[in-house]
């Protein structure tokens, strides 16, 4: 036969529980400057464009400034939104075009012509924390010449968990698991090599 808790404990757990509904409600992640350097580098232009195709997003269901989930003491699940509240692809997109511009490359518009451009569609994108923080992720990277021929392609998904913390610490894990996605998708060979310059 199982003891009955003590009063204390069961105060100890309540208390926990509330804290974490109270950690849950308007927690907000930046990834603007998420990256901190990338395997290429060049002096020519670069257009720069992040799409956000996550179907919950295009549908209406959720706003374009959603990230993930904070969920509560009984898993009751609150919206993580973007820092600045602007859409989640505009912040992605500063930090890739902060990180091209350490690497001596130029970053312009989506629409301008570049000698490269490089497009990332956001399929999935999704945290979701409470005892674990989880990210989904479905990412493909593509770069172009100037007369629109795709020179390269790299792509990513799938599902990962680590422990979970508070505010702070979860937007931190979410802008390294960035980071880290992206920059795997940099490593690729193809990619690598679109922006090697042009032998005569």
């Amino acid at each position: 036969m199982k003891k009955p808790w003590p009063a204390a404990s069961k105060l100890l757990a309540l208390v926990a529980i509330f804290a974490l509904g109270g950690c849950a409600v308007g927690n907000r992640y930046d990834y603007t400057g998420s990256i901190s350097g990338l395997p290429i580098s060049g002096t020519d232009q670069v257009a720069l464009e992040v799409v956000d195709a996550r179907p919950y997003v295009m549908s209406g269901e959720k706003k374009p400034d959603f990230i993930g989930l904070q969920r509560g003491g009984f898993g009751n699940p609150f919206n993580v939104r973007t820092a600045s509240g602007r859409p989640m692809a505009a912040e992605m997109h500063d930090a890739i075009a902060t990180a091209l511009q350490k690497q001596g490359l130029a970053v312009v518009g989506a629409k301008d012509l570049a000698p490269r451009k490089m497009e990332l569609r956001v399929a999935d994108w999704k945290t979701d924390a409470m005892v674990y923080f989880e990210l989904r992720w479905d990412l493909t990277l593509e770069v172009y010449d100037d007369h629109g021929v795709l020179l390269a392609k790299s792509a990513s998904s799938g599902k990962e968990e680590q422990g979970a913390g508070f505010q702070s610490q979860n937007s931190q894990n979410a802008a390294r698991y960035f980071e880290m996605k992206f920059t795997e998708l940099v490593r690729d060979e193809s990619v690598r090599k679109a922006f090697l310059p042009a032998t005569k």
